[in-house]
């Protein structure tokens, strides 16, 4: 359930269903435990040689040293593989945000954003399947893009139009780079603009699940500096996860001003 609730200087509240810590909690701890179940391991048997006769037995003139064996040097262990750098992001025209990078992207900065063409679809769907709701429209109009030979130029956007208790309005999809001639789109995916004007931007790294208490600090952080914003607020995804427990989701959010 996510609402979004007015309070005296901010539009901006949000409640979901919240994941409990306690298995966190348990795999922390286990995590940093010492293992005091385990035991020194048992010594093996000592292998012992017989020893080599006394010297004056094998002689000790020159002859007889050189005659004497040498062990050969042990062979060098074979150098390990060197790890493969995991694939970083093409940093593309396709992977451009509504504002350039933060300085601090654990800090909210404020930011005028520019308005860019954009294709999208509409509904309305249930808070419970919203990852998977947010997933599928981008794949709608993706692929609609793609067969109108449209060129993406930004990241996803989920623009929550009006939201409630049980369920939430959106306009979701891609900022593009129209062609000169009107694209052949199916219906359902419409042409318009993004957001545009003042806005705070947040940035939230972490499971989907578990993005209510990002929320919660920005109606903090928005009432403690007595900034007012829309009710309408945007979600740009930098990543492409799709599992709402993935940890590794990374999503900037745009909160507008008000203006006079």
């Amino acid at each position: 359930m996510r609402e979004f609730a007015t309070s005296s200087t901010s539009p901006f509240r949000r409640h979901r269903l919240a994941l409990t810590l306690i298995a966190f909690g348990a795999l922390l701890t286990a995590a940093m435990a010492p293992s005091f179940g385990q035991t020194a391991p048992k010594p093996g048997a000592v292998e012992s040689s017989p020893l080599p006769p006394p010297a004056a037995a094998q002689g000790t003139g020159p002859a007889a040293q050189q005659a004497q064996q040498v062990p050969a040097p042990a062979a060098p262990s074979p150098a390990p593989a060197p790890l493969t750098p995991a694939p970083q992001p093409g940093g593309g025209v396709a992977d451009a945000t509504l504002g350039p990078p933060p300085a601090d992207p654990a800090s909210p900065d404020e930011l005028d954003i520019k308005p860019k063409a954009q294709a999208y679809v509409e509904g309305e769907a249930s808070w419970d399947d919203a990852l998977k709701t947010i997933r599928d429209a981008q794949k709608v109009v993706r692929d609609a893009l793609g067969k109108a030979g449209v060129k993406i130029a930004g990241r996803p956007l989920t623009r929550f139009v009006k939201t409630g208790d049980d369920k939430f309005s959106y306009q979701i999809g891609y900022p593009v780079e129209l062609p000169s001639t009107q694209p052949s789109l199916p219906p359902e995916v419409k042409l318009g603009t993004t957001p545009s004007g003042p806005a705070v931007r947040f940035t939230h790294h972490g499971a989907y699940d578990d993005i209510d208490g990002t929320y919660e600090a920005i109606t903090i952080d928005l009432d403690a500096k007595g900034i007012e914003v829309n009710e309408a607020f945007v979600e740009e995804y930098l990543n492409d996860t799709a599992d709402p427990s993935d940890g590794d989701l990374q999503i900037n959010i745009y909160v507008f001003k008000k203006t006079p």
